[in-house]
């Protein structure tokens, strides 16, 4: 049976990402009154896709994603998570920025979603 090395340490990054943004963080399953009560909030989903970080070796990388979502006019400072987050094991790789409206809603959204990922070993 094959298995992959830790798991993330999601309250450390959660923790970390709030303490540097101000900011709450939800996994994906987010509810309609916690999307309603802020104006801007994180997503996190820490099943990303992998891919293979060595061919020679059993080394994977697997993303995190974390998304930025701003109904308001929010800043955050970038560098800061991208230089913090090392800390939580992950890598930063890139980010994305995409501009539209709330599902089912008029309220316009800006979201930057930033691209971690996590050096995974398959032990056999």
């Amino acid at each position: 049976m094959r298995s992959l090395s830790k798991t993330l340490d999601l309250e450390k990054i959660k923790t970390t990402v709030e303490g540097i943004t101000g900011f709450p963080v939800f996994g994906t399953d987010i509810q309609k009154d916690e999307l309603d009560a802020n104006e801007s909030f994180f997503l996190n989903y820490e099943k990303g896709p992998i891919r293979k970080a060595d061919p020679r070796a059993n080394q994977f990388l697997r993303d995190l994603i974390l998304m930025f979502v701003m109904k308001e006019d929010a800043e955050i400072d970038e560098c800061a998570l991208i230089l913090e987050l090392p800390k939580c094991g992950l890598r930063f790789r890139n980010t994305e920025y995409e501009f539209g409206k709330v599902a089912s809603t008029e309220q316009e959204a800006k979201l930057s979603t930033f691209y971690f990922h996590q050096a995974l070993i398959i032990c056999q």
